[in-house]
């Protein structure tokens, strides 16, 4: 089976979305599928070539960013070449370049659109873009949403539900860092226990109201936050300003050993994003495969309460609300047992829900499907029954039986015809 995604960019840039398509891919690979991306390059230059793994990248030289699309006018065309001799098309969006390479290329392929969020903010071009975005819609075969949350938010999908298959993202498995690195990661900040976020500076993350709640946790705890983007200055600043620059640190783009060496020092991950644009929250996942509780938003219609269960896996607390997030990370610093119990239900959660394999076992279960083909050995799994699994109760108190998740089976034990153990690649995904 030959499988072509089309991604904005693909790694080492840095973005959720390049992200999962290179978990995918990697996924894809361990199943013996023949794949191939292609994306836009970062500069203006024609790159064709095979990673480590044997996945074919083509990067279509690009001119820069026009209003959050890269202007890589050959990209369609090159599509057109590659398209024609798929079986599957799968096309991450939102992309309008990505849209309308599908409609130059016009395959013969089943389509599938990976829906990661609506457009937002960029009202007057969705205007112009809209026909395009609705005629890949109605052109793709199925349609996948990250969270059954989002799928029944989402305006654009209403009128495709039937299309449409809910496969969570999911995280690969961690690398542990060294206990030197752990170790160097707390002096660093004086040994004082270590709150995480980790994400791109941008207005929706609300880093303001995380800055807010800082002032009322108790001296001896400091809230790290990983990531660059355009507002990392204004961040630090705003920080400044209030007076807690020492207790709130912004400390820019991470490689990927030093997040994990704040993972593995961290005591509790937040995310305190404000707005849907959050539409699902891939960080959080990444914190819960580490045995991480978390405190997050509770958003509606996005994904990331759908993944964090309330009084299980960690604490949710309403968007904007910088007293009552405060209160969230206290409580979970000062009762080491339900902080205890919450990381571990959250590591039992992402095995059974979230791994980065189960991701791509379920999306080839799909592409089966969408060809006739018989399912592969051992992909089991409708993904409707990986949603309501990701939907369960949230109302469950911590200490109930029926709250804590069941244990999944190991990600990574699909039966395939090269080894599960993959090379490993730098995490690169600290902008979510």
């Amino acid at each position: 089976m030959k499988i072509l995604q089309l991604s904005k960019f693909y790694p080492p840039a840095h973005g959720g979305i390049e992200a999962v398509a290179r978990d995918l891919s990697r996924g894809f690979v361990r199943h013996g599928l023949d794949v191939e991306v292609l994306c836009a390059h970062t500069r203006l230059r024609h790159v064709d070539e095979r990673d480590a793994l044997g996945v074919r990248i083509v990067r279509a030289p690009s001119f820069g960013l026009v209003l959050s699309t890269s202007a890589a006018p050959t990209l369609p065309w090159v599509a057109r070449r590659h398209a024609h001799v798929a079986d599957i098309v799968h096309v991450h969006m939102p992309d309008p370049l990505a849209a309308l390479a599908v409609w130059t290329a016009r395959p013969r392929a089943r389509v599938v659109v990976h829906w990661h969020s609506d457009v937002v903010r960029q009202r007057l071009s969705m205007a112009l873009y809209r026909p395009l975005q609705d005629w890949l819609l109605r052109r793709a075969d199925a349609i996948i949403a990250t969270s059954t949350a989002y799928a029944d938010s989402s305006l654009p999908l209403q009128a495709w539900r039937s299309k449409v298959e809910v496969i969570p993202l999911g995280a690969p498995a961690p690398v542990p860092p060294s206990d030197r690195a752990v170790a160097a990661t707390r002096e660093r900040y004086g040994g004082r226990r270590i709150v995480f976020a980790l994400g791109r500076m941008t207005y929706y993350k609300g880093y303001e109201v995380l800055i807010e709640a800082a002032r009322a946790l108790t001296p001896d705890v400091v809230v790290v936050v990983g990531g660059g983007g355009d507002r990392l200055r204004h961040y630090q600043a705003l920080a400044h300003d209030q007076g807690v620059g020492e207790k709130v640190r912004f400390v820019g783009p991470m490689s990927a050993a030093r997040v994990e060496a704040h993972f593995a020092a961290a005591e509790v991950f937040c995310m305190a994003s404000t707005l849907r644009a959050e539409a699902f929250g891939m960080s959080v996942v990444e914190a819960m495969a580490r045995g991480l509780p978390v405190v997050t938003t509770d958003i509606e219609g996005s994904g990331i309460g759908w993944a964090n269960q309330h009084g299980v896996t960690g604490l949710k607390v309403p968007p904007r609300d910088p007293q009552q997030l405060a209160a969230a990370l206290q409580r979970l610093l000062a009762d080491d047992t339900l902080r205890q119990r919450c990381g571990a239900a959250a590591r039992a959660r992402w095995e059974a829900h979230f791994a980065a394999e189960t991701m791509a076992d379920t999306t080839v279960a799909l592409y089966q499907r969408l060809l006739g083909l018989p399912a592969l050995p051992g992909l089991g799994g409708d993904p409707a029954a990986v949603a309501d699994a990701g939907a369960a109760p949230l109302s469950a108190e911590p200490d109930s039986a029926a709250a804590r998740p069941t244990p999944g089976p190991t990600p990574g034990t699909v039966p395939s015809p090269i080894p599960a153990t993959l090379p490993t690649l730098a995490h690169t995904d600290t902008t979510d």
